[in-house]
């Protein structure tokens, strides 16, 4: 089993867990979802931002390994 293989199982179920965790926060705070998003749109762009920060890091330590 190669080097890419183990990153591409350990990023995927990292991405299944996300995926699930937002479907049953989608579902259970949907009221608290669109309030936010009607009121204070400036919120979830403040909360997305760690995340996408997080993405681009790990994404960009994986390139840089491989080169």
């Amino acid at each position: 089993m190669g080097l890419w293989t183990i990153i591409r199982r350990f990023l995927g179920a990292w991405l299944t867990v996300f995926l699930l965790l937002v479907v049953i926060s989608c579902v259970r705070y949907k009221d608290y979802i669109a309030a936010s998003f009607s009121n204070n749109t400036w919120a979830l762009i403040d909360a997305a931002i760690p995340c996408v920060i997080t993405f681009g890091v790990i994404i960009y330590l994986i390139r840089s390994a491989f080169k």
